[in-house]
């Protein structure tokens, strides 16, 4: 089935779909078998939504801002980076990017027009920046950092 007991509620909770994915992924015996066969035993009122996830691709989403921070001190110390322009141009290239303007909602984006992003990617770049400032990990010239952006040795 798709649900499992979980006591702390005391009832009975659906998988989450990505664990049904997994368990999907390794039925059969890789060493002994060319294929393998997953049943899912599911009620009806779901059999719709579990069939969408296998028959259409599953979209995959980037975990980019979760760690933002890391990767723009890596640039900077890398002197890659060495201005919010730069982090800009930076962000616009990365599977991150596309994804959010695909699926904008997931990223905490209102729309996916040139203001709403350009505001979006201005506040989560200001934010790192802050960050990783108040980290002593770079010095960011200018008023809030308007200017060049240079790495500091915490950062390195």
């Amino acid at each position: 089935g798709t649900e499992y007991f979980d006591p702390k509620q005391k009832q009975y909770v659906d998988f989450p779909i990505t664990d049904v994915l997994q368990m999907m992924g390794r039925a059969g015996r890789p060493q002994f078998d060319k294929s393998g066969i997953a049943v899912i035993m599911v009620h009806e009122p779901k059999k719709s939504f579990y069939k969408k996830f296998l028959y259409e691709p599953f979209p995959v989403e980037s975990s980019l801002a979760n760690v933002l921070q890391d990767h723009i001190n890596a640039e900077i110390a890398a002197e890659t980076i060495a201005s919010k322009q730069d982090v800009m141009e930076y962000i616009t290239w990365t599977y991150f990017f596309r994804r959010a303007m695909q699926n904008p909602t997931y990223y905490g984006l209102e729309g996916t027009d040139h203001d709403q992003v350009s505001a979006f990617l201005s506040d989560l770049i200001n934010d790192s920046i802050s960050d990783l400032e108040e980290a002593g990990c770079i010095l960011a010239e200018g008023e809030e950092g308007a200017g060049l952006i240079h790495p500091l040795p915490m950062g390195r």
